[in-house]
């Protein structure tokens, strides 16, 4: 919101700006146009004093009634006050204008000068039209429009007419950047509502993680102290990246491919021989940004809903990049549909997280066999747009 009022001031300074420049670039082009005018300090003078009642006008307005509708919603006290503003403009133009007009002096009429030696004259009436004729040119000496020369506004009421549209226009671009601020409020509100819904899905996808492996581990102690021992140490790395990267918006693929080898080692000191493990990763990463723990959430569902001890179990997970894009798979043998619906809450908030952060920006195709079950996602390499996450 600071970035929207900053705005608005230094709109009304070019604005007064400009206005203050026009006044002697007017006088200036009417000097050089042959108007029996003066050109110089005081003229500029004269003519910015002219507008200082305007300028108070909109300082008055701007400042201190249009905050009273704009921000505060008063709308009875800022028809009063502004009311009352133009009264009181009124009120000085017309009393400017009428102390003007009596201090103002008729320029004497021209004298005529007569030569001493020339001889007296007598006056030759004048010709000219007839009097109809007269009456239907009117008098010269006189501006059109209105019987009697007069023209058609007197000057003050002109001034109010000027006020009255100065105060509609303020009016107008205050209400223009109330709404670009209420837009801006409203962005910050969803990056804000955004931001609390991706912290939640991280608390739960954590815990959820951290549990089943834990209880992998436990599974171990009784059977083998050495896997188990093996296993602490890779979990010690797990908790590494989690207490480091975990909390971050993106990080690089490079950082997630590693944390997915720590965990299927993790799984392989486990599983041993009873589940065949592959996984296939590049070999060399560049820039490529994508949200922690994001692609962990499948293997761990894969590894917790595709392993049997009383069938034949496999997971296969695969990275490829190419064309400015990250593409997982991930394939795991299949126990049982009833099981297979319940993917626990991991899988849940990845569809969610992928939601909020990539929009419609992102393919992810679930297949569902007798036998497998597999996923494959593809996504932009470049960091999502929620740079502020």
């Amino acid at each position: 919101m600071e970035k929207e009022t900053r705005q608005e001031n230094i709109f009304y300074l070019i604005l007064w700006t400009l206005i203050f420049a026009a006044a002697p670039v007017r006088l200036l082009f009417r000097w050089l146009s042959g108007h029996s005018l003066t050109f110089g300090a005081k003229e500029m003078i004269s003519a910015w004093l002219a507008i200082l009642p305007f300028l108070a006008l909109f300082l008055i307005h701007n400042f201190l009634i249009a905050p009273q509708l704009i921000k505060k919603r008063r709308t009875a006290l800022y028809l009063a006050l502004l009311s009352v503003l133009l009264v009181a403009f009124g009120s000085f133009i017309f009393l400017s204008h009428n102390n003007f007009s009596r201090q103002g002096h008729p320029l004497p009429p021209p004298q005529k000068h007569i030569h001493a030696d020339a001889p007296e004259r007598r006056p030759v009436p004048e010709r000219g039209p007839a009097p109809e004729m007269r009456q239907r040119q009117g008098d010269p000496g006189k501006r059109p429009g209105r019987p009697g020369g007069e023209p058609p506004m007197r000057p003050e009421t002109m001034k109010i007419i000027m006020g009255i549209l100065l105060i509609g226009a303020n009016l107008g671009a205050k209400f223009f950047f109330e709404a670009r601020r209420g837009e801006r409020r409203m962005e910050l509100l969803k990056t804000e509502h955004l931001h609390n819904r991706l912290e939640s899905l991280r608390y739960q996808i954590n815990p959820h993680f951290f549990m089943n492996t834990l209880n992998n581990i436990h599974a171990l102690v009784d059977i083998d102290p050495d896997k188990a021992k093996e296993s602490i140490e890779e979990f010690s790395k797990l908790m590494r990246f989690v207490l480091y990267d975990g909390d971050r918006p993106t990080i690089p693929l490079a950082r997630e491919l590693e944390y997915l080898d720590h965990y299927i080692s993790l799984m392989r000191i486990r599983y041993a021989d009873s589940v065949r493990i592959s996984a296939a990763f590049p070999a060399e990463t560049a820039d490529e940004q994508i949200p922690p723990l994001l692609l962990a959430s499948f293997v761990e569902n894969a590894f917790k809903h595709g392993v049997s001890y009383e069938r034949e179990s496999f997971i296969e997970v695969g990275v490829t990049l190419g064309d400015g894009m990250i593409r997982f798979s991930c394939e795991n043998s299949r126990q049982g549909a009833e099981q297979q619906r319940k993917h626990g809450i991991g899988l849940a908030n990845v569809r969610q997280r992928l939601d909020l952060l990539y929009g419609g920006n992102y393919t992810l195709e679930i297949q569902e066999k007798p036998t497998t079950y597999s996923i494959c996602l593809q996504l932009p390499a470049a960091p999502p747009d929620h740079h502020e996450l």
